[in-house]
């Protein structure tokens, strides 16, 4: 499958986002397969999406943050694993930091994803990755940033941890440590900001990232030349449904070391 297919959902939202009401885009219309509240904003950009893939024949899976998992025909891949609006609470706010997140996977996990694109909006600008073509930003090949040290560095972590003391207390030290951090609210934009060096790394120890926010930069990043561990600093992966819970750091590897280390100083003994 070519990454026009992802393009053409990005792009289909978008023109369906155009026409919603600003008054209208946060209503709260139930609870998503995802857990989260599900908004206007979040349904109308899925149904785009759902449209386009009908129109043009589309033969596969669907996982999407609001329905779960839609089948189209009788062929199990390729799975389109969909975040319709990364960065909800921004997008209802007049914040201009949200997003479009698709990735197509040949399997079950998130190492099978082959292809991704991340849309930033209301920017427009595209990431996309193909494996084993590189990343992009529009058609600028980009690559991940190879700091000295994360003492100089500009970091993306998110610092929502729900009241959750403890996932604060381990964060922490590398909040101190950076010089420079960021709290944006939309994880895979913000992956994709590592990918293409404008962040020197991301870090979210909360154990609530699904696969829908994090597969299409999953393979952005590694076109780019980063790295993506789990906590224990081994390499990331996990089944792409919606009941995983993930947390990672991402960036390049001497940055990734540095932070971990960081975040052991935090961990309770």
């Amino acid at each position: 499958m070519s990454l026009a297919i992802l393009k053409g959902i990005c792009g289909s939202e978008v023109e369906a986002l155009s026409k919603l009401s600003t008054h209208l885009s946060d209503k709260i219309l139930g609870e998503g397969a995802g857990g989260d509240y599900t908004k206007m904003i979040d349904l109308v950009a899925e149904e785009a999406a759902i449209s386009y893939l009908k129109s043009i024949g589309f033969e596969g899976r669907l996982l999407s943050e609001e329905l779960g998992e839609k089948r189209f025909g009788s062929a199990d891949y390729p799975l389109l694993v969909l975040d319709p609006v990364d960065g909800t609470t921004n997008a209802t706010r007049g914040i201009s930091f949200y997003s479009i997140s698709v990735a197509a996977s040949s399997g079950p996990l998130l190492s099978d994803v082959y292809a991704g694109a991340v849309m930033e909006l209301p920017s427009g600008k595209l990431f996309t990755a193909k494996r084993g073509i590189g990343a992009y930003l529009d058609d600028k090949r980009i690559v991940v940033k190879q700091p000295s040290t994360l003492k100089e560095g500009l970091v993306g972590i998110d610092l929502n941890v729900q009241g959750d003391e403890q996932k604060m207390a381990e964060i922490m030290p590398l909040c101190l440590y950076a010089r420079h951090v960021r709290n944006m609210g939309s994880a895979a934009l913000e992956l994709c900001y590592v990918a293409g060096g404008a962040l020197d790394l991301y870090a979210d120890n909360r154990g609530l990232l699904r696969v829908t926010d994090i597969a299409a930069s999953y393979i952005i990043l590694k076109e780019a030349g980063a790295s993506i561990l789990d906590m224990q600093g081994a390499e990331l992966d996990c089944n792409l449904n919606l009941g995983e819970r993930v947390s990672l750091i991402a960036g390049a590897q001497n940055a990734c070391r540095e932070a971990l280390s960081l975040l052991k100083r935090g961990a309770p003994v």
